[in-house]
């Protein structure tokens, strides 16, 4: 129902978009005053709102598309009126056939995303307006009204307010209630101002427990450009060179001793280990309706290969990084209690609730693998001295995330920067 769901914001763009319609038509009046043409204010009001994108880069992209297809079809038009047809038959059907020369003129010219726009500046000239007692005057106010409107288009969605944001502290912060939510209005305003932010020169990564796959497909979109602190503190990764910058992993011995243990009481586990700098998750059979669904939400990622048991070789070097069990919730607490008293203080086991019924959770990592650790790695490698984290758990994080987070947050962290700016 209406009621029971939070209207989305007024965004900049929305306002952004009025403001340049607003201006389009204004000029289209100044217009009628003076000797320049009287235009269409329609044609310029279209060009605009195409300019109005998220990111400085695809205002220029799309200003550059409907420039380019304009100037196509306006060149094309006008060769269109001098061919003098007057049957309005033959008109139509020669304007049908020219679009391919318009379509491959953009080919040619590598213009391809421009096809459209040149097809409809052409055919709003030959078929609506090459019978007209002026026809090359339409042409020219045609491209007269679309340099218009992409003129105001891109002067409006540039114009951005004057800020400085801090870039010499570390901002880190959860996924899960924090930068995502399950309200579905506030990811593409997250995700358009983070962006501005991670642009604008601030250093922002996430810690998550969640993989790296998983991490990439919720972030997907988001500029990350520091390394990404995945697996709960398991491992640092640098997606955009798809590097590894920095693991934890499990003593063999403690990890043969776990995967002995898990085996004995009937269940398996995945493997996930680090080999050179792939990511490779190992398991034997399936045993349950969760196992098999947890293997076919994750088996699909680039960024961790799902392998059968019988072809691991345990002495190719591996780095065994953590150990997941996905059983029933009884046996899982049962066996973290077992876990934890052979493994000690070799290891970190811990179990949580799945989001299958019935099921939980079972991690076993090295004791070291943990977000603070990797955290304090990150900061070494950045030589970033001052780390702020944003999370939803009381007293584990410098600013506590229990509105529900999404674009909360996001003007939490603007707000921030903002208020420790030093550069």
């Amino acid at each position: 129902m209406l009621h029971n769901r939070q209207l989305p914001m007024i965004g900049g763009r929305i306002l952004k978009s009025s403001l340049a319609a607003v201006l389009c038509i204004l000029v289209y009046e100044l217009r009628t005053l003076l000797p320049i043409g009287n235009g269409i204010p329609f044609y310029s009001v279209l060009a605009a709102l195409w300019c109005m994108q998220p990111y400085p880069d695809t205002t220029r992209r799309m200003a550059a598309q409907r420039s380019i297809g304009t100037l196509i079809g306006a060149a094309f038009g006008l060769l269109f009126i001098l061919l003098g047809i007057r049957s309005q038959m033959i008109a139509y059907l020669t304007a049908g056939v020219i679009i391919i020369p318009v379509i491959y003129a953009c080919v040619l010219l590598d213009k391809k995303n421009a096809a459209f726009f040149s097809c409809v500046v052409f055919l709003s000239i030959s078929l609506s307006h090459s019978f007209d007692e002026a026809p090359y005057v339409f042409v020219l106010n045609r491209v007269l009204d679309t340099i218009i409107g992409i003129l105001i288009g891109v002067t409006v969605n540039s114009f951005r307010l004057p800020e400085k944001h801090d870039r010499t502290t570390l901002y880190v912060c959860g996924i899960d209630s924090v930068l995502l939510t399950d309200h579905p209005y506030n990811v593409p305003y997250s995700k358009v101002e983070l962006n501005r932010l991670i642009d604008g020169g601030v250093q922002f990564t996430v810690s998550t427990i969640h993989t790296l796959g998983e991490v990439i497909a919720l972030m997907d979109g988001v500029h990350l450009k520091l390394p990404v602190i995945v697996m709960d503190g398991a491992l640092l990764y640098q997606i955009a060179e798809q590097r590894c910058c920095a693991y934890e992993a499990l003593a063999p011995d403690a990890a043969k001793r776990a995967e002995a243990l898990i085996s004995s009481r009937g269940v398996q586990c995945f493997v996930t280990v680090l080999l050179d700098e792939t990511l490779l998750t190992y398991y034997g059979e399936l045993s349950n309706d969760a196992e098999r669904s947890y293997y076919e939400e994750h088996r699909r990622s680039p960024y961790c290969h799902f392998v059968r048991k019988q072809f691991r070789n345990a002495h190719s070097g591996e780095q065994i990084l953590r150990l997941t069990v996905l059983a029933e919730t009884e046996q899982t607490a049962s066996m973290q209690k077992e876990l934890t008293e052979q493994l000690g203080d070799t290891a970190r086991v811990t179990c949580y609730p799945s989001p299958y019924p019935g099921y939980s959770y079972l991690k076993v990592m090295s004791a070291a693998a943990t977000k603070q650790t990797m955290l304090r790695r990150l900061q070494e490698q950045t030589e970033i001295k001052k780390a702020v984290t944003f999370g939803s758990i009381p007293g584990a994080y410098d600013v506590l995330i229990d509105d529900g987070g999404g674009d909360a947050t996001v003007k939490k962290l603007k707000k921030l920067s903002r208020m420790t700016k030093k550069s």
